[in-house]
């Protein structure tokens, strides 16, 4: 039973990741000065 509760929690946490991380790839940063490198991983999930 706590495998099985394990499991369904990282994939939840997984998703939430995978999410965000297309998020920022579709985004720019707000500020003026500063957009941080992005892994090339997170640069292949980019919609063009």
């Amino acid at each position: 039973m706590k495998n099985q509760m394990e499991k369904k929690l990282l994939n939840v946490v997984s998703k939430v990741a995978m999410g965000t991380a297309k998020k920022t790839a579709n985004s720019a940063c707000v500020f003026v000065g500063y957009q941080p490198k992005l892994p090339q991983s997170v640069n292949n999930l980019k919609k063009f």
